[in-house]
C-alpha cells in the first residue's frame, strides 16, 4: 500500500502552528486528520454513476427534499455546491472500494481470527440465587412440565425476565466465560443442569448456532475493519507528527 502519511502531513503542516493548535484545542484536529488520510488515499478512485445517483437520491430522502429546488435550497444554507456534496457522498463508496483492494487479501485470515466472535447464538435463560429452585425449574423444563418463557418471567431475578428467558441472537463471546463454554458445545434444544455462575444458579437451553460464514459480505465486513485499524494508526502517526512540530 502507498505511504500517504506524507502528502497529509505537508498539507496540514501549511495550516500554520497557530490554526493547528485552535484545531486541537476545539477536539476537531483528530477528525480532520483522519478525514484527510481518506480523502487522499482513495483520490484517484471514481465511484460508479448509478452508485453516484442511488446515493444522492438516498441523501435526499435522508433529508426530505423532494425536487431539486429543495436540495439546491439545503446546499445554499450550508454553503455547499453540488460538486462538493457529490464528492462526500462519493467517500463512503470509495472506501468500501480501497478497504477490498488494499485489506481484501487478509480479510479471511482476519475471519479466522475474528470467527468465535462473528458466530452468532441464541439461547434460553433464567438465573436464580436459590440452589433448590434452579434445580426444581430445570426438572421442570426437562420434564416438559413448563414452558421456560413462563418460568424464566416468573421466577428469573435477572434482566432476561423482561425478554421471557430469550438472549440473542449475538455474539458468544458476550456471555459469561463459563456460560461461554457451556453454549459452545450444547445441543440446540436440550435444557442443561443448572450451573453456578458467581452468585447464580443459571439454566440454559440452547436454541440456535448461527454459523459465521466468509462470503463476500464478510469479505467486504472484514478489510473495512482492518481499513478502520490502519487509519487509527496512521491518524496517530499524523497527530503525532504535527503536534511535535509545534514544540
Amino acid at each position: 500500500m502507498d505511504d500517504f502519511r506524507p502528502a497529509v502531513q505537508a498539507s496540514l503542516s501549511a495550516l500554520g502552528s497557530e490554526t493547528l493548535d485552535l484545531l486541537r484545542r476545539s477536539d476537531l484536529l483528530h477528525n480532520l486528520v483522519r478525514r484527510q488520510l481518506m480523502e487522499t488515499a482513495t483520490a484517484t478512485l471514481t465511484p460508479p454513476q448509478e452508485l453516484m445517483q442511488q446515493a444522492l437520491t438516498n441523501h435526499c430522502r435522508q433529508e426530505q427534499l423532494k425536487d431539486e429546488a429543495a436540495l439546491n435550497s439545503w446546499l445554499e444554507e450550508r454553503w455547499l455546491s453540488r460538486k462538493e456534496l457529490l464528492h462526500q457522498l462519493s467517500l463512503p463508496l470509495k472506501l468500501t472500494k480501497f478497504a477490498l483492494d488494499s485489506f481484501g487479501m487478509q480479510a479471511e485470515a482476519r475471519f479466522l481470527q475474528r470467527k468465535e466472535a462473528l458466530d452468532q447464538v441464541t439461547y434460553s435463560l433464567l438465573r436464580v440465587k436459590d440452589s433448590g429452585m434452579a434445580h426444581e425449574l430445570y426438572l421442570q423444563l426437562e420434564a416438559g412440565e413448563a414452558d421456560f418463557e413462563s418460568l424464566a418471567t416468573d421466577h428469573s431475578e435477572g434482566p432476561e425476565k423482561q425478554s421471557s428467558g430469550k438472549v440473542g441472537p449475538g455474539s458468544l463471546m458476550r456471555a459469561h466465560p463459563q456460560l461461554r463454554q457451556r453454549l459452545r458445545t450444547a445441543t440446540p434444544g436440550l435444557v442443561m443442569e443448572p450451573l453456578l455462575i458467581e452468585q447464580w444458579w443459571v439454566v440454559t437451553r440452547l436454541e440456535e448456532r448461527h454459523e459465521a460464514t466468509f462470503d463476500a459480505a464478510m469479505r467486504q465486513r472484514m478489510a473495512t475493519e482492518l481499513l478502520q485499524n490502519w487509519l487509527q494508526i496512521e491518524t496517530k502517526s499524523v497527530m503525532k507528527f504535527l503536534l511535535s512540530e509545534q514544540k
